[in-house]
Parts: structure tokens; C-alpha cells; sequence
């Protein structure tokens, strides 16, 4: 029997050119997500502005939700380098606290998470619902992530014992997620206009931090949770950017 061809079982390369095509349809689908909103767009609009057919776009992305979830996951890899970054110059940034007060700024100040997130909070939850039916594996290995960071903040005596780990979890996600859906709700309450974010983002920190955190300054339990950290979110990033590749379909 004549030995197999290694070069014939062999996966393909990536092709560069089709990877720089599904970057300009995810190009073109966050400039229209901003200029434009969620709802509005179809996948003729993304396929014209970035200068491909229809049947291009579907090459790449299987459904709009999953085009979007992508550029979504695009943005999520950016935040989490620079939680990351920030977690290596100090060590007391990986709390919940300071974490829900970075995530906060961010989702308020960049322009895709602004309008998926603030702008329109049907598009939050209909793009929460897809996230969960289209990326299945990737939702469950990141609350995987999630959990274990919590837990090990938990073993180091970062956050407080006296509540079950699930219930903090659901906390942080419900106080966290709440503030992002409700900020216009909240600027239109306000007596006095312009910028609240700094002073919003100050208040979930401190919101977070008394009902999760174990109060003190000592800054000895960060600082021994930082390394492990650190790695939980290294690799929930590699699984990030695994998932915006697995969606390219390249």
C-alpha cells in the first residue's frame, strides 16, 4: 500500500488575501454599526461599503448576528490586552472594581461598544441572545474564565466569603450591565448636562467594591492573585482571537 502524501493531508494556509477581506467587511460593518445602529443595517449595506458582493459577506460570516458578534469579539480582544497591560503595572487593577470602572469608561467612550451597548438597549439584548445560540463554546469556556477569577480572588482574600460565588458572579454582571443599559435613563434624570462618565464610572467602582470586595487597603491579596490572574485572562484572550478566526472562516 503506497504511504499517504503528508503535503495532500496537510491543513491549507490561511490565505492572506481572504483574511484581509473578512477585516473589511468587519471594517465596513463597525463603521455603519456607529454611523447607522444595529437595526438598520442589512448585509447588502456591509457587502457595499466594503466593496464585495452579498455572497462575499456570507463566505465569511454565516448570519448578520454572527458579522457583529464578530466585530463585537474584535473590540472585546482590544479591551482585554489593555486590562491586561493594566494588571501588569498594578497589581490592585484586578479587582472587580477597578475592572468594572475600566470596562465602564470603555463602553462608554469607544464608539462600537457606545452603540451597541448604550445607544440601544434592544440591540444589547438581542445580540446577548445570539452570542449565546451562535457561540455556544465560546460563552461557556469564558464564563468558565470568569468564574475561576472570581474564585481565585476569592482564595486570596480579595473579594468577601460570606456570599455564595454564583451570587457575586450574577452581581457583578447585573449592577455592571445595568449601568451600561441605563445611562441615557440616567443623563435625562440629571439637573445638569455634559460628561458623567468619570463620576458614573467612580460610583460602579465603589458600588462593586462594598458589596463584593473585602474592605481594607492592605494590598497584599491583589498582589498575590495578580500572577494567576493575569493568566486567566491571557488565555481567555488567545480563546478570543481563536473564535474571531474561527468566525472570518479563513
Amino acid at each position: 500500500m503506497p504511504e499517504p502524501d503528508p503535503a495532500a493531508s496537510a491543513p491549507e494556509p490561511a490565505d492572506p488575501a481572504h483574511s484581509a477581506r473578512a477585516e473589511r467587511i468587519l471594517d465596513a460593518a463597525a463603521e455603519l454599526l456607529v454611523a447607522w445602529g444595529y437595526r438598520r443595517i442589512t448585509i447588502e449595506d456591509v457587502a457595499k461599503r466594503a466593496g464585495v458582493g452579498k455572497g462575499t459577506v456570507y463566505l465569511h460570516f454565516r448570519t448578520k448576528e454572527l458579522l457583529f458578534l464578530t466585530v463585537l469579539l474584535r473590540v472585546q480582544a482590544t479591551l482585554m490586552d489593555g486590562l491586561i497591560a493594566s494588571f501588569r503595572r498594578d497589581p490592585q487593577l484586578i479587582r472587580p472594581s477597578a475592572v468594572a470602572r475600566a470596562n465602564y469608561t470603555t463602553a462608554t467612550e469607544n464608539p462600537i461598544l457606545r452603540a451597541t451597548l448604550t445607544r440601544d438597549s434592544e440591540t444589547l439584548g438581542s445580540l446577548v441572545s445570539s452570542g449565546l445560540r451562535e457561540l455556544g463554546d465560546y460563552t461557556r469556556a469564558r464564563i468558565a474564565v470568569v468564574t475561576e477569577y472570581f474564585a481565585t480572588l476569592r482564595e486570596h482574600g480579595v473579594l468577601r466569603s460570606d456570599t455564595p460565588l454564583e451570587q457575586q458572579l450574577h452581581a457583578f454582571v447585573r449592577v455592571f450591565y445595568g449601568y451600561v443599559a441605563t445611562q441615557r435613563a440616567a443623563d435625562f434624570m440629571r439637573a445638569e448636562g455634559g460628561d458623567h462618565t468619570a463620576a458614573d464610572a467612580r460610583m460602579l467602582a465603589r458600588v462593586v467594591s462594598a458589596s463584593l470586595e473585602v474592605p481594607g487597603d492592605d494590598p497584599a491579596p491583589a498582589r498575590a492573585a495578580a500572577p494567576h490572574v493575569i493568566t486567566l485572562f491571557e488565555r481567555l484572550l488567545a480563546r478570543v482571537h481563536e473564535e474571531i478566526a474561527n468566525q472570518k472562516r479563513t
